[in-house]
């Protein structure tokens, strides 16, 4: 290989970022390999290459108040040989990688969450609020288990669509009136409040804009102003495209991507 693929792809996010506002790419230590991390106030991005995996990953994180990264997520993974990978391969990273930095959900999203306080903590991420659905629908244990077992991780998206969704929205339906529709508008006003990027992604493009237009009405009304504020744009943007986990292409090097 005559090229480096970590500095061709580096390089390249660089170029989208700084746009955006992200410093400079610094040299991160990570265990897995070659890393690197684009930091912006409370948020960042990093590129990692693992190399017993061979393969490169985009995450995204929160940064704790000393400025240091919190637990990375992984928002897309490409197998890449350092040895017989081409400079093709590392240009479809690049242009992987590159639309989901650009996403217009995505840039809201981090743009939103870099205006907030810095004093405030906001370290709730999806799997706590998920727990806390799983506690106020319970029928959703089970296949809160299951989703563990067979996956050996929550795929938040995935699962709050597939077994969460459709509780909140019968409750909506049924018992408009309940104690417990008071409780979730609750629930989805702090998580807002408080949550990291991705969860305040969840509660407006994958909850809001999961639910009903009469479902919606009947919540909205007892949301507080913050999310309120966000509630409504986010349901015009219903059908538009959120990337959700992928399934692994069989034949093709990309291998996941997890939230945009």
């Amino acid at each position: 290989m005559d090229f480096n693929a970590f500095q061709l792809i580096s390089t390249a996010l660089s170029a989208e970022l700084t746009k955006q506002g992200f410093k400079e790419p610094e040299p991160l230590e990570d265990p897995e390999g070659q890393a690197a991390m684009f930091a912006a106030e409370e948020v960042a991005y990093s590129l990692l290459y693992d190399r017993k995996k061979k393969s490169f990953l985009l995450r995204s994180t929160n940064l704790r108040e000393d400025g240091r990264p919190g637990d990375w997520r992984t928002l897309s993974t490409w197998l890449f040989d350092e040895q017989t990978g081409d400079r093709s391969d590392a240009e479809s990273i690049i242009n992987d990688f590159l639309e989901i930095i650009q996403g217009p959900k995505r840039v809201q999203m981090v743009q939103q969450q870099r205006k907030r306080s810095k004093g405030r903590e906001r370290n709730v991420d999806p799997m706590f609020f998920i727990n806390r659905l799983v506690h106020m629908f319970p029928g959703a244990k089970d296949a809160l288990n299951d989703e563990k077992i067979v996956y050996g991780q929550v795929r938040y998206i995935t699962f709050i669509k597939a077994s969460l969704l459709p509780e909140i929205e019968s409750l909506l339906k049924n018992y408009p009136d309940s104690e417990l529709v008071d409780k979730l508008a609750s629930l989805l006003d702090d998580m807002y409040k408080n949550g990291d990027l991705d969860l305040r992604a969840i509660v407006t493009y994958v909850v809001i804009d999961g639910l009903s237009k009469e479902s919606f009405e009947v919540l909205y009304e007892k949301l507080g102003d913050e999310l309120k504020k966000s509630a409504k744009p986010a349901r015009r943007l219903i059908g538009k495209n959120i990337k959700p986990e992928k399934k692994k292409k069989k034949g093709g090097k990309k291998v996941e991507a997890r939230l945009s």
